[in-house]
């Protein structure tokens, strides 16, 4: 439902167009932190590939790697996730919804979302992000 605003002059201000401009600034729905560490990537040919990973969130992962990847396809990827006193291994099934060239390293940027977790770790992913906020303050 669209609120109107009425400003000292009268003129009406639709506090939905502002709300949206608001989103567009921001697409990200979940705090992200860098990171870096290895992530793993089975390719449609079953093999597995390594890659860095730059950022995440509870939402998704942000990669480098040496090859492009199609936006839309879906890849298995695994991680290790360093909590207090171990580390703790992530399986998840992820989409590319982002590849972008990087400069002229011969790299491309991954953004992934993730479109399921394997075994639970979201339990583990969250646990990480906590940590990570608390860390942050």
């Amino acid at each position: 439902m669209q609120k109107k605003v009425i400003d000292k002059d009268g003129v009406q201000v639709i506090e939905a167009l502002t709300q949206k401009y608001e989103s567009t600034m921001n697409k990200r729905l979940d705090e992200r932190f860098r990171i870096n560490f290895k992530v793993f990537i089975r390719l449609s040919d079953g093999s597995i590939v390594q890659a860095q990973a730059v950022d995440i969130s509870m939402g998704g992962i942000y990669i480098e790697y040496a090859a492009s990847a199609d936006v839309g396809k879906v890849f298995d990827l695994a991680f290790d996730l360093p909590l207090t006193n171990d580390f703790k291994k992530v399986f998840v099934k992820a989409r590319v919804v982002r590849s972008v060239v990087l400069g002229s390293r011969s790299l491309y940027g991954l953004a992934f979302v993730y479109t399921e977790f394997v075994n639970e770790t979201d339990k583990i992913l969250e646990k990480y992000m906590k940590l990570r906020k608390l860390q942050a303050t």
